[in-house]
């Protein structure tokens, strides 16, 4: 009677847990899909009529150390103004010395996506369990069992204790 019940319950929950499965797995994957086709839409190599985000500085002279510094550019990313795609650095020059310190070119990679490939009918089977008919209770200590599953998609834990009263 007791595993009939137990077994009913499992199935029940086993049943449960796949229909949640399901809908977070197509939550996931469909939510992907969605930030890749955002992201795709402001790539910079692949839109030629948006214009990237470039600030130019004039050059300037710094009058009491006699420091001249030649015009520079920071290129941004097309995503915000946080994090500059290309910085392009003065080249210094100090008057009366003639030392020149040379310009840089800073390039950041830009961050890419990759493509998402996962099958239509991703399943995950879980084995059929069964209850033992006798269980034996040392008379001394206590039993504990502990199960873990773990998938990319789902983790299951279940821990069981049978604890000795005298």
């Amino acid at each position: 009677m007791f595993d009939v019940v137990f077994n009913h319950h499992i199935n029940s929950f086993i049943r449960q847990v796949e229909k949640i499965r399901e809908k977070a797995f197509v939550f996931v994957i469909e939510s992907y899909n969605e930030a890749k086709v955002k992201y795709d839409e402001y790539k910079v190599e692949k839109s030629i009529t948006k214009q990237s985000r470039t600030f130019q500085i004039p050059g300037y002279t710094i009058p009491v150390v006699n420091i001249e510094a030649s015009p520079f550019r920071v290129e941004m990313f097309p995503l915000g103004y946080v994090i500059p795609k290309e910085i392009n650095t003065p080249n210094f020059t100090i008057l009366g010395s003639g030392f020149l310190v040379p310009s840089y070119t800073l390039v950041l990679p830009f961050p890419e996506l990759p493509t998402l490939r996962v099958p239509k009918f991703l399943e995950l089977s879980l084995s059929e369990l069964s209850i033992p008919k006798n269980i034996f209770i040392p008379t001394l200590g206590n039993i504990t069992y502990d199960f873990s599953f773990k998938s990319s998609v789902i983790t299951l834990n279940a821990n069981a204790g049978l604890y000795n009263q005298s």
